[in-house]
């Protein structure tokens, strides 16, 4: 069995009250106004909109946002997903089912793309907000040389530019995201299109291999 587990996982924003509510309140209107009536009318007309972007990007942070989708893959192994609204669910079901439908007879190299930058540390985070254990292999703070994490932004791009995945795709000639992409996520879930976010998903997973796959070509890892 090859040790390399493709992972990709998919964030949306807070909907706690209680941090919804920091935001907002966090949000005040520029110093240049001062005037009760030209507050109101930025409170009516501005406010709103600073408040629904602030809490969009939440999706990026571990300590507010939520993993509402992981995908993986085992070496050759189809792309599996697990989905659900409750996250400390879909946190220790995709381990169990990681650890336990493949069992591991060697720490794992997790491949993904800004895997060592994001999805792990996002991953840690939730956990510990959450009160899940992890998984014994799954690394707590690598670096994007370890044998740990096989990066692919940082394989490509070194450590002081990036690219995203779908853009790198199509620079090696593999077929990119389709109608779908990370910024629609949030909005999918809102409306209840859970299937669609977990085959978003699992095609990450697919094309990060695809991308894995056209490096250890050029590495001499593997044969063209």
């Amino acid at each position: 069995m090859s040790d390399f587990l493709y992972l990709d996982i998919e964030t949306i924003p807070t909907a706690d009250p209680a941090h919804i509510a920091v935001i907002s309140d966090s949000i005040t209107p520029p110093g240049n106004i001062s005037k009760a009536e030209t507050i109101a009318v930025w409170e009516a007309e501005k406010k709103p909109t600073l408040i629904a972007e602030a809490i969009a990007k939440t999706s990026f942070n571990g300590a507010y946002g939520r993993v509402c989708c992981i995908g993986w893959a085992w070496g050759d192994f189809p792309a599996v997903s697990t989905i659900g609204a409750d996250e400390a669910d879909v946190l220790r079901s995709a381990f169990d089912r990681i650890t336990q439908n493949t069992p591991i007879h060697a720490v794992p190299t997790i491949v993904g793309h800004f895997v060592a930058g994001f999805d792990i540390r996002f991953l840690w985070q939730r956990a510990i907000v959450l009160g899940v254990t992890m998984p014994h292999w799954f690394p707590r703070d690598p670096k994007p040389w370890s044998r740990e994490v096989f990066d692919t932004m940082n394989a490509w791009c070194g450590a002081r530019d990036t690219i995203s995945l779908d853009n790198l795709c199509k620079a090696l000639g593999i077929p990119g995201k389709d109608e779908v992409d990370g910024s629609m996520v949030a909005g999918m879930w809102q409306r209840g299109q859970f299937n669609e976010i977990a085959d978003y998903c699992r095609a990450d997973v697919e094309r990060v291999r695809n991308v894995h796959r056209k490096m250890q070509v050029a590495f001499g890892e593997l044969a063209a």
